[in-house]
């Protein structure tokens, strides 16, 4: 998958009440990213085209896939507490004593703009036709499987490979970033998602992802872009 030609992109949206993708250095109380690392959002396009949980990473990974992602509703954290209970030691609801309470950092009211190609013609098109009809094979979450998603086609949009762009709509690698302008009301932060994983589900490459939280075009100076049919201007977030 060349840079040097243009290419289809499905663009679609995806939300939901709340959202966690648990960050991997976090332990007794979870910390979630601000947006769903590229790892994660394999496993939702694999949801919706049905791929198996033990195979979907060889056919959706960053070799194979380029990913966008807008954010639409300005980054919301809450923390709530989940009452935990042991079922290991017991087999009736009613004989279990020991309950655990941990605290956990939600997103509320997530929504994010996803913008996908993907290099094999027949999975893209099946992941196209059930996006567009809104459905999925298994059910779609926003990183734990209760925190059922909701996703809704926008288009396919030609996109044509822009090597330097001076204003972005999507979060971008920080590599990619020569220089920003910071403009009033803006909010950034940079986080170090993971990137790719094994089929072994073994995270082999982490990279800095740098998030403007409202949602606000970004200007400046960035690398690696396209500019979609519809005027959508993004940088990749799972590839240099």
């Amino acid at each position: 998958m060349g840079n040097n030609k243009n290419l289809k992109f499905l663009v679609f949206d995806i939300w939901g009440d709340f959202g966690h993708f648990k960050k991997f250095y976090t332990t007794s109380s979870p910390l979630t990213f601000c947006i769903p690392p590229p790892t994660a959002v394999y496993g939702i396009l694999s949801a919706i085209v049905g791929l198996d949980k033990q195979e979907y990473l060889k056919h959706i990974n960053s070799k194979n896939t380029l990913l966008g992602l807008k954010i639409l509703n300005p980054i919301s954290k809450i923390r709530i507490t989940f009452n935990y209970i042991d079922t290991k030691n017991s087999n009736s609801f009613n004989l279990i004593k020991n309950r655990t309470q941990l605290k956990t950092e939600m997103l509320k009211n997530p929504k994010y703009r996803l913008i996908i190609n993907h290099e094999n013609i027949e999975l893209f098109e099946d992941l196209i036709n059930k996006v567009k009809n809104k459905e999925s094979v298994y059910t779609v979450s926003l990183g734990l499987a209760n925190l059922l998603a909701n996703f809704k086609f926008v288009g396919v949009f030609d996109g044509e490979f822009l090597p330097n762009s001076e204003i972005l709509n999507s979060v971008i690698l920080s590599e990619n970033i020569q220089s920003i302008d910071f403009k009033d009301g803006q909010r950034f932060t940079k986080e170090k998602l993971p990137i790719n994983m094994s089929v072994e589900r073994i995270v082999d490459s982490y990279k800095d992802v740098i998030v403007e939280t409202q949602g606000r075009e970004i200007y400046g100076k960035f690398s690696n872009c396209y500019k979609l049919s519809d005027g959508t201007i993004f940088s990749p977030y799972n590839r240099p």
